[in-house]
């Protein structure tokens, strides 16, 4: 593991956070799914191969009594997020520096168990003796109502890829280091699209026009990536010596022989999208794949999936049972609190009209159903129709729309200490993100001027304190960002 390690100490991954794999979002799938969850406000969180901890990081700025680690094999990466989480003052937050194939006995007794185990962009970009060594670590580690989130790329969707990582590898192949590869492999990745969009114009066989048009898709989507300085992701998914995905079934089978069951997709997509549309083909897959593994497995090959999140949990956990209950309802919708993110028209849905009106506060079924005045199962089925857009957060507990006011209200302090890192850092390494791993845009100057959201200056003192020329929008904007990330709280 000597050169993976030399390679991500030279080439780090940038740290981004993910909502999928929020520990807040993992308990509301445990707890719709009527599991005894661990409550993850103090929870034990790791995540494995965690670089600089960003996607851990807001997680503890805002729950003080979790216990947050991380593992990761660069040094680097590892010593950085450690320096910045001790200058944010965080103590509930430690990264180390550990090769998974080296964790023994003795190491897994010392680390303990968690109840919430992420590793995210980890299991398909190492080699198969790591990939056991995880699965084997999850299970060893894992509490006994814990969950684990694994997210990894997926056949048949990735097929196409490969071959532009084929591509990629062996053009840039003479290159004597990953800056050259890496410069080399974009130039000839334009140089493939660009012959692929003159080839397809003057194509006449429909199946190579077809698989022309395939290919080019997926160079434009990757060069999309490139335009936005994406390089990290090119070099680990592209570039790196492992990306090996696999097909479902055979993921689902490597999970049984660990000890470890699936659970569900995090994205719930096993609830509300588990049909094709069409019921000829969602009938034949019924009748003739019947078990849950071999109806995402037929569902992912007709809709050329490439990618999954996973959750597992140790297969101790079914009892008797083959596989989880999965019917859903309005019992279950009834735990959880509601988030819309989209400003869609959905004209015609009471429920996401209740919810964008009260954005960015939660609300639960109940208080959708008083708010509407209409029966829970008519509020149940308006909420069916916009949670399967994905435009929807869930929490397992409330979230305020909290507005600035002098004496009232104030930036929360590690929210504060959090924005210092991004004020004194031109160049992060982390993602400013909030509680649930929803990304933040905020500029220096935004969040330099957040500070002053102290609770002991006025909105008036804070504007004549910035002399801007635009001072109102400017502060306006502002407090509405740091009302929708949650950055805000009452005291006194």
């Amino acid at each position: 593991m000597q050169n993976v390690k030399e390679y991500y100490d030279e080439f780090p991954y940038f740290s981004a956070a993910f909502a999928d794999c929020s520990p807040l979002r993992l308990q509301s799938v445990a707890e719709f799914l009527g599991l005894d969850a661990p409550k993850a406000n103090i929870a034990r969180v790791l995540e494995l191969g965690c670089a600089y901890g960003g996607n851990i990081l807001p997680f503890a700025v805002h729950n003080s009594q979790a216990d947050v680690v991380g593992i990761d094999i660069s040094s680097t990466q590892v010593k950085v997020g450690n320096e910045i989480a001790k200058g944010m003052g965080l103590e509930n937050f430690k990264l180390i520096e550990k090769d998974i194939l080296s964790i023994d006995k003795d190491k897994l007794k010392k680390l303990g168990k968690f109840d919430y185990i992420i590793a995210h962009g980890l299991y398909s970009w190492v080699c198969d003796e790591v990939k056991e060594a995880i699965l084997r670590l999850i299970h060893e580690l894992l509490s006994q109502n814990g969950i684990a989130y694994i997210s990894y790329n997926v056949y048949p969707g990735w097929k196409s890829f490969d071959i532009l990582r084929d591509y990629m590898i062996f053009v840039s192949s003479t290159q004597k280091d990953q800056t050259s590869r890496l410069e080399k492999a974009k130039k000839e990745l334009k140089f493939l699209s660009d012959y692929l969009r003159i080839n397809l114009q003057a194509q006449n066989d429909p199946t190579l026009r077809d698989s022309t048009q395939l290919l080019l898709t997926q160079a434009n989507f990757l060069q999309n990536i490139i335009k936005k300085g994406h390089d990290y992701y090119v070099l680990h998914d592209f570039l790196e010596t492992s990306n090996d995905p696999m097909y479902f079934y055979k993921f689902a089978a490597s999970l049984k022989k660990s000890g470890l069951c699936y659970l569900i997709d995090a994205g719930l997509d096993d609830i509300f999208r588990n049909s094709l549309g069409i019921y000829r083909f969602d009938a034949h897959i019924s009748q003739n794949y019947p078990s849950r593994i071999e109806g995402e497995q037929m569902r992912d090959f007709m809709l050329n999936r490439s990618f999954r999140k996973s959750l597992v949990m140790k297969s101790e956990i079914l009892g008797d049972r083959s596989d989880f209950d999965m019917d859903i309802g309005v019992n279950e919708f009834s735990k959880l609190n509601f988030i819309l993110h989209s400003r869609d028209d959905k004209s015609g849905n009471a429920v996401y009209e209740a919810l964008k009106n009260a954005y960015p506060q939660s609300l639960n079924l109940s208080e959708l159903s008083n708010m509407l005045e209409q029966d829970l199962q008519s509020t149940y089925s308006q909420l069916i129709e916009i949670f399967a857009t994905q435009n929807v957060s869930i929490a397992p507990k409330k979230f305020h729309h909290v507005k600035y006011k002098k004496g009232k209200t104030r930036i929360k302090p590690c929210v504060a200490r959090y924005l210092e890192y991004f004020i004194n850092e031109p160049s992060p390494v982390i993602l400013l993100a909030n509680e649930l791993n929803l990304k933040v845009e905020l500029t220096p100057s935004e969040a330099k001027a957040a500070l002053k959201f102290d609770g002991q200056n006025s909105l008036e003192e804070i504007k004549t304190s910035l002399a801007l020329k635009n001072a109102d929008e400017f502060l306006n904007k502002l407090s509405n960002k740091l009302s929708e990330a949650y950055f805000l709280e009452n005291f006194n």
